[in-house]
């Protein structure tokens, strides 16, 4: 039995005056009502009742590591899956392109999303030299979107610091501050502090910048840095399961995670990480790929765009081609063979446009493992009366092994 993992990144929803119907509940899914009608359903979790999971911290969870043990960081995983070597020692950062004002009142946390600039904005900071540390080098590089990762090498440093990132806009960037009193945690603070002010001016100096506001787009004039982190010590899927992964994943987040669990990349052009990613590429990647893989994790983020953005429309449009990519899997695989899970890593409601902590919808379909329920429908509140009942992200790995038969018996 082999398995595909589908992550739909903040799918889960929930109603609101404006909205009566989630978008699952709007969007067209006959791909996704199909799994619901031969499988089980139920809810899921992430982390815990009432906990909002972070997107880091919810796939670990679900890849069964329990996140108050092991998360060390988002900043590992974001440089992993964009490339970047992390060796003991180094720490790393996710970090935003911005607009702020002179004041450093942020104005927009992503300078508009939109920002094709991104590399060569990357590049005016890329080694720079910081007069609070000159024998750490600094790698910076742009990644999708907005989106960048901040790495520094050297010695004497900590991940034990502040995010400078305040996830609203219209109030001050904060300065970054040690997190415990380690001479490590204060030096990598001011590092950081010092990066920021030296960033600023770099780049509110740049002709990008004049170009960028000529066709009506934000200037790039900070870098917001958050989630600092080290790559956590752990098992991986391997060697706990003996099962060999693959990840396709069009954000370098999710790859790095992945890749920290044992995961082997799975690099799809089309994946782009935004709401035009191409869903029916990812999945004739994992047809492609199953002969050689026990288990392939496929990750779509559009979803998750579009609710950051109070986009209804777009989310329904997303689950929609979401779904065709499903119906391109049923259409190829026999369920006898291959285990389905269509989960999502947290809900992202459209009329909060943030993480909550509602459970969301799973389902898992798999002929002669799964007994299924009565569920005909995939949503939230659908799969809330489903046979699964609610479990946690931690049980979903266990759940699935346990249905691939590469699980062992507990006790005599």
């Amino acid at each position: 039995m082999k398995c595909i993992l589908i992550i739909c990144d903040g799918m889960g929803d929930r109603p609101c005056k404006q909205y009566p119907k989630t978008p699952l509940e709007t969007a067209n899914t006959p791909a996704f009502d199909q799994l619901a009608k031969k499988g089980i359903c139920g809810i899921m979790d992430p982390i815990s009742p009432g906990i909002r999971p972070g997107s880091d911290t919810a796939h670990l969870a679900i890849f069964g590591y329990d996140p108050y043990k092991y998360y060390k960081g988002r900043g590992a995983f974001e440089a992993l899956g964009a490339g970047i070597e992390v060796n003991n020692g180094d720490v790393t950062l996710r970090a935003n392109f911005a607009t702020i004002n002179p004041e450093d009142i942020i104005l927009d946390r992503r300078a508009g999303r939109k920002i094709p600039e991104g590399d060569e904005f990357a590049k005016l900071i890329n080694n720079l030299s910081l007069n609070s540390a000159t024998e750490v080098k600094i790698t910076f590089i742009h990644t999708v979107e907005h989106r960048c990762v901040l790495k520094l090498e050297g010695p004497n440093l900590s991940h034990n610091v502040s995010d400078m990132d305040p996830d609203v806009i219209n109030v001050k960037v904060q300065p970054c501050k040690p997190l415990d009193n380690s001479p490590e945690a204060k030096r990598t603070a001011e590092i950081l502090n010092e990066f920021y002010a030296k960033t600023k001016e770099i780049l509110s100096q740049s002709p990008l910048n004049e170009k960028r506001q000529q066709n009506g787009l934000l200037p790039v004039n900070g870098i917001l840095l958050r989630g600092a982190g080290i790559i956590p010590d752990l098992q991986t899927l391997d060697e706990k399961y003996h099962i060999r992964a693959a990840a396709i994943c069009g954000a370098p987040l999710y790859r790095g995670v992945a890749k920290v669990v044992g995961m082997t990349p799975i690099y799809v052009p089309e994946a782009t990480g935004r709401v035009d990613t191409n869903t029916l590429a990812k999945g004739q990647a994992a047809l492609d790929h199953l002969a050689s893989n026990d288990l392939i994790f496929i990750h779509i983020k559009g979803t998750d765009n579009a609710s950051h953005d109070g986009n209804y429309e777009q989310k329904v449009m997303m689950i929609e081609k979401i779904d065709a990519m499903v119906q391109l899997l049923l259409d190829n695989l026999l369920l006898e063979e291959t285990l389905i899970v269509l989960t999502a890593d947290h809900a992202d409601p459209i009329c909060v446009r943030d993480h909550t902590a509602d459970p969301v919808p799973i389902v898992m379909v798999g002929e002669n493992c799964v007994l299924s329920d009565d569920v005909d429908v995939f949503s939230e509140r659908a799969c809330a009366k489903g046979g699964l009942g609610r479990i946690h992200g931690l049980d979903v790995i266990p759940i699935i092994m346990d249905l691939m038969d590469k699980t062992k018996k507990f006790g005599a």
